[in-house]
Parts: structure tokens; C-alpha cells; sequence
């Protein structure tokens, strides 16, 4: 009964923070996970079960994977449009672009603080990480 309890909460917690997210930004599974200190997967599963009324008020379409990509599922081309609709640039494959820019890390509509030009650079190859047989590359 209290693990039905606890997931009640942790759903009235999630959507209250979907609520949260403004206009023309958009949030990962994780940080919302995070910020409730529940599992991604049940964050994805949450918004998943939304009814339709839900999905009017609630704006489930800001949250996205880690690395920007919008769902696969049945309302990816609504989230996709709603998005766009919001001046958020989303690649025809389904990725949000300028994520940077776009993601809010705190829910006061604030960025998340963009990466320094070191941070960018790729790492340099740790020797023998690499299968017999691949060619060792600059």
C-alpha cells in the first residue's frame, strides 16, 4: 500500500515540475529524476500514462532524453510540432538542437551553464582501449 502511496507522490511531484518548465525550454528524464530522486525509466513511464485532459494541461512535450532526442512513440509528432510551435529547433530526426541553450537545469527558466571550450575538446585515446584489430587513429 505505501509503495502505491509513494508513486502517487512521486507523479503529483513530476507533473507540478513539468508544470514548471517554461515556454521554448525543455527538460531531461534525468534531471527530473533527479530533482524527485526517482529513476529516469519512472519519470518515462509517468508521463507516458498521462490521460488526454492531462496532456492539455500538463506540458509533457518539454521533457526529452539526455541527449535531446524527443519520444518515438505514438504523439512524437505532436511533441515535435509543440516544440517548434514554442521556438525550440528540432532536427527532422527528432533531436533538439542548441540543447544548451534550450535546457533548463533549475526550474526558474534558467539555462544550464554552457560547457567551456575544454570541455568540448574530445579526450585523447586510452592506450589499449581499443579491440585487436581496429587501426590506431590520431
Amino acid at each position: 500500500m505505501a509503495a502505491t502511496s509513494n508513486r502517487k507522490s512521486a507523479r503529483a511531484e513530476l507533473l507540478t515540475l513539468v508544470g514548471k518548465i517554461p515556454p521554448g525550454r525543455v527538460a531531461s528524464f534525468d534531471v527530473l529524476a533527479e530533482s524527485l530522486g526517482i529513476p529516469p525509466p519512472l519519470v518515462a513511464t509517468i508521463l507516458s500514462q498521462l490521460t488526454e485532459d492531462e496532456r492539455e494541461v500538463v506540458p509533457w512535450h518539454r521533457v526529452v532524453a539526455k541527449g535531446g532526442a524527443i519520444g518515438r512513440g505514438p504523439d512524437r509528432d505532436r511533441q515535435f510540432a509543440r516544440l517548434v510551435r514554442e521556438g525550440v529547433m528540432v532536427s527532422p530526426a527528432g533531436v533538439v538542437q542548441d540543447l544548451p541553450r534550450v535546457m533548463t537545469s533549475g526550474f526558474g527558466g534558467r539555462p544550464m551553464a554552457r560547457q567551456s571550450q575544454a570541455d568540448r575538446l574530445p579526450q585523447p585515446a586510452v592506450p589499449g582501449g581499443r579491440s585487436r584489430g581496429m587501426k590506431s587513429r590520431p
